[in-house]
This record gives C-alpha cells, sequence and structure tokens, in this order.
C-alpha cells in the first residue's frame, strides 16, 4: 500500500538525498544541506523534548536569518503550526496577530527582546520564549526562556512524520482593509505550490537551474517568502540567506557568491539600484529576479533591463500561497521578437500549472482584447480554506467554489493578464473606472520620477477623481505634459489625467514594502 505523504519533512530528506553537499550560506557561515538539514531534526526533537505537540503554534520573530530557515522546516516537521510575525506591524497589532493566532511558545530573535520585556505582562498565554542570539547570552527578567544554540544540540527524540493534511504555516494579511487576517496552510499545499512554483520557473526568461545561486529579498514573513525556501530547497539551488536587510551588505553578497537569481517588490529593486554600485553589480551578474507585490512600473522595469538584469513579474495573494500567475514565456512568445517578450514580460503573467483562473466581469468572463476589465477568481489546490477565526469573511472570499482576489485586471490574446487596479483602490469617476497601476506606469516614464502612486479624492461632481503622489525632480508641467502626449495618442482618455499633483520627499510603506495608500488618502480627504 502506497502510504507517502506530501510533508515539509519529506521535500528537505528528498533534496537533502540527491543535493547534500549543496550549500546555504549565511553572513559566511557555509552550511551544506546534510549539515542544515541534521540542525533541522536537533531543532525539532528539542522542541519535542520542550512539550510541543502536535497543532500547537509556534510564533517566529526575526529578520530573514539560518535560525528563520530552521523554523521553516523543524516547527511543521513535528506537527506544530509555524506562525510568521510580521516584523513591520506596530506593536499593538503584532500583539494582537500572536494572541490571535494563541501562539504557546515563540522564537524571537534578541533584537526584539526590548520590545517583548515591555509588554510581557500583555504575553502571559506564552509558554515558552526561545530566543536566538548572535550576540551571546543575555539575562532577561523573566522565568519562561531558553536559547535558541541550546536547542541545536544532541538529542534521541524521535520525529513522527504528521499528516500531510495538518496546517504547517499561519500568518496574517498586511492589514490594508482592517485588522489583518490569518491565513493557514498544509504541508500537502506547500508541497504542491512548490512542485508547481519550480515547473513555471523552468522556463524562459528566469529558467531555474540545480547550479544557480538565489538569494531572494523577500522578508520571511511575507507569504512563505513567495515559497523560496521551500521550493529553491527542493531544486537544490545554492541558497544565500540575506539577514537583516542592508542594501550594501546584500550587493556586496550577491558580488561575492555570483548570485544570479533573487525575488523582491518593486521598491526593494529601486533602492538596490539607487545604490552606488547597485546597476553594476546587478547587471554584471546578469540578474534574473522576479518581481511581485506591486506592479512595476515601465520606468523602472527599463532602468533595471537597461543595467543588464532580466526581470520578470509574478502574481500573488497571501490567500494564494501566493504564486498564481508568472511573465514567463509560453509556446507562441519563445517565438516572437523581443519587443513582444518585453511587454509580456511586465504583464502579469499566465496561471503556473494547475492554477485555473478567470477574469470575470458580471456573469461573463471578459474578452482577450487587453480592454474589458474583470475581477481575476481563481482554483487551486494550494489558495487558503479560509480565513483564521473569520467564517464571515471566508465567505466573501470564497463564492461559489472560487476564490475571489478583489484585484481587476485584463487579458490579452495569448492568455497573459494585467493588473490594472484592486477593487478598492480603483477610482471611478463619472461612472467609469480610471486604472490607477496604469496611470502609474505611465507617469513613471517621465524623467525625474522616482516613486508613484495614484489615489482618490472625492469630488462633488464627478464622484472620485485622481491625484497623483510624485517622489523625484520632476515637475507637474513637466508630468502633464507627457501624459498629454499619451492621450493624443490614445494611450488614455482625457479624463484619466490626475486633477492634483503631490511632491513628497518618501512615501510611507507597509509591511511587505507596498506604497501605503491609506496615508494618501487621509491626506486628500
Amino acid at each position: 500500500m502506497n502510504n507517502y505523504r506530501l510533508t515539509i519533512n519529506g521535500l528537505l530528506e528528498a533534496s537533502v538525498m540527491s543535493n547534500k553537499n549543496q550549500e546555504i550560506i549565511y553572513r559566511d557561515r557555509e552550511l551544506t544541506y546534510e549539515e542544515f538539514y541534521n540542525n533541522v531534526k536537533r531543532l525539532a526533537g528539542n522542541l519535542l523534548r520542550l512539550g510541543v505537540k502536535n497543532g500547537d503554534r509556534i510564533g517566529i520573530i526575526d529578520f530573514d536569518t539560518i535560525n528563520y530557515m530552521y523554523a521553516y522546516y523543524a516547527v511543521p516537521m513535528i506537527g506544530a503550526t509555524l506562525h510568521m510575525v510580521n516584523i513591520r506591524y506596530p506593536p499593538e497589532i503584532l500583539f494582537y496577530t500572536i494572541q490571535n493566532s494563541e501562539d504557546k511558545y515563540i522564537i524571537v530573535n534578541s533584537a526584539f527582546m526590548p520590545l517583548i520585556m515591555q509588554y510581557k505582562d500583555l504575553f502571559s498565554f506564552v509558554s515558552l520564549f526561545i530566543i536566538y542570539s548572535e550576540n551571546g547570552h543575555e539575562k532577561y527578567n523573566m522565568d519562561n526562556y531558553v536559547f535558541m544554540d541550546d536547542l541545536l544540540k544532541e538529542n534521541d527524540e524521535k520525529i513522527d512524520e504528521p499528516d500531510e493534511n495538518s496546517i504547517a504555516t499561519l500568518f496574517y494579511t498586511s492589514g490594508t482593509t482592517g485588522l489583518p487576517k490569518g491565513v493557514y496552510y498544509t504541508h500537502k499545499q506547500l508541497i504542491l505550490h512548490s512542485i508547481s512554483s519550480l515547473a513555471a520557473l523552468s522556463d524562459d526568461p528566469i529558467n531555474f537551474r540545480r547550479t544557480d545561486t538565489i538569494l531572494p529579498l523577500v522578508p520571511m514573513f511575507h507569504v512563505h517568502a513567495w515559497g523560496i525556501p521551500y521550493f529553491a530547497i527542493l531544486k537544490g539551488m545554492r541558497y544565500i540567506v540575506p539577514g537583516k536587510y542592508d542594501w550594501p551588505n546584500i550587493l556586496n553578497a550577491m558580488e561575492k557568491y555570483n548570485v544570479n537569481v533573487s525575488a523582491m517588490v518593486p521598491s526593494i529593486l529601486y533602492l538596490l539600484l539607487s545604490e552606488k554600485n547597485g546597476p553594476s553589480i546587478m547587471g554584471k551578474l546578469h540578474l534574473k529576479t522576479i518581481i511581485g507585490g506591486a506592479a512595476i512600473t515601465s520606468g523602472l522595469a527599463d532602468l533595471a533591463e537597461k543595467s543588464g538584469m532580466t526581470i520578470i513579474s509574478g502574481y500573488g495573494m497571501s490567500e494564494t500561497g501566493p504564486i498564481i500567475t508568472l511573465a514567463t514565456y509560453n509556446s507562441i512568445i519563445e517565438n516572437s521578437d523581443e519587443e513582444t517578450k518585453k511587454a509580456v514580460r511586465r504583464k502579469t503573467g499566465i496561471p503556473i500549472p494547475m492554477v485555473r483562473l478567470r477574469v470575470v466581469s458580471g456573469n461573463h468572463d471578459v474578452e482577450k482584447n487587453e480592454n474589458e476589465i474583470g475581477e481575476i477568481i481563481l482554483k487551486a489546490p494550494w489558495l487558503t480554506s479560509g480565513y483564521f477565526k473569520d467564517d464571515e469573511k471566508t465567505k466573501k472570499l470564497w463564492q461559489d467554489g472560487w476564490l475571489h482576489t478583489g484585484d481587476l485586471a485584463v487579458m490579452d490574446k495569448y492568455g497573459y493578464i494585467k493588473i490594472v487596479d484592486r477593487e478598492s483602490d480603483a477610482i471611478k469617476s463619472g461612472g467609469e473606472f480610471i486604472p490607477s497601476v496604469i496611470l502609474e506606469d505611465l507617469i513613471s516614464t517621465v524623467p525625474g520620477v522616482d516613486e508613484v502612486a495614484v489615489v482618490a479624492y472625492r469630488d462633488q461632481k464627478w464622484g472620485e477623481r485622481p491625484a497623483a503622489f510624485i517622489k523625484g525632480s520632476a515637475d507637474e508641467e513637466t508630468i502633464r505634459k507627457k501624459l498629454n502626449e499619451y492621450v493624443d495618442t490614445g494611450r488614455i482618455a482625457k479624463f484619466w489625467m490626475p486633477d492634483r499633483y503631490y511632491f513628497v520627499e518618501n512615501f510611507e510603506k507597509t509591511g511587505t514594502g507596498k506604497i501605503d495608500k491609506k496615508i494618501l488618502r487621509e491626506r486628500v480627504k
């Protein structure tokens, strides 16, 4: 009888069998896959020795460290659930998610211990803190803590493989529309997501290979770091763990280890390209990069590709695990000219294997004409079953067997989609939608525009009108002139033109690195 289980345990074991001498590198410390696996098993066994039971939830508050990588594997391997806490939440929201998750144990980087100690009376429901420190052991005024390095010691605990349908991970949404909502995933879902992601990423122009070196710049608390800590290890790639983000150090690591694959949100790409040696280093490495989290603007994409990088867009959400589409080449695009390929790389992409995707308007699928706008709805075996402890919002998420994303998109004749807005961000002026993403993309092509965001403000006559926020040296007259050129060529309608322009020194970002449009909407009220 075949009783093979699709678990994190099996993923790591299989990869180590095939790639035991491959490397995982953190701060110049080089671990082979085999050494990494042994440490994971030691941590898993010692968690059992401490009393962790099947179904317990263990929170983790950390930067992107080797400690986080151990937790990604060790916690689910013993049937517990890893709660990846968003370290960019304000303290009250961070506490809310830990309390809502009912974390019994918390793995915490010592850098966050002052915060824990300040509010320690609120954490009375936590049985034990497991402290990870890179600067030796400190004493804390509480009794319920141990140190992570003590849990990497040999033990003889037996690790029983969990059920593939047990919950392996839990994290919370960015909370842009209210309190964050918890989403959760089983072992089986994570394995299927990893396999499908790798199948799609083996296509041009990204073309993942076992001989690649990857340094992901997606925070590990954010949607499984897009699944990379699982599928890159499954593939057997050389893996660089970035640590706390420091752009000069990251660029140095890229150069030192010949990194040729990465993943990041557009704001991080912008920051790296703004570093003195950023364009030359990433260009010299011919860095292949997945861009997600927000649409990349044409201006930023041009800057990256001019340096010698290859970029493709991807799409997903907290609720989708995350990867749903990638802008890789299908059989038609593979044989197309470079201009067509360039346009495709900047679209939202085509569904990866095992994803059923529709773009619907009312009760019908949109025409494949890149004009008709509809909502993306989905089916895939790894989508979250619902929101943690929230049946009402779960019913709204899942309707008629389809997950409703709230993202608005168009589709081209080849089946590639392009997101034009979120329903919550779309500007409805005189009964017509003005896609903020398209306006942002076009404004980004104006010389001197570094970053841009377009939001709606209330208008007595039209209901809503667009306002543009600009970071950079460009002025309003230059931007208006450029947009008028797009109006004259029919690229945009005249009524899409923003009525207001605001120039800012910097944008406040959400915990996942996106421009926080809630703050901008408040400003234009």
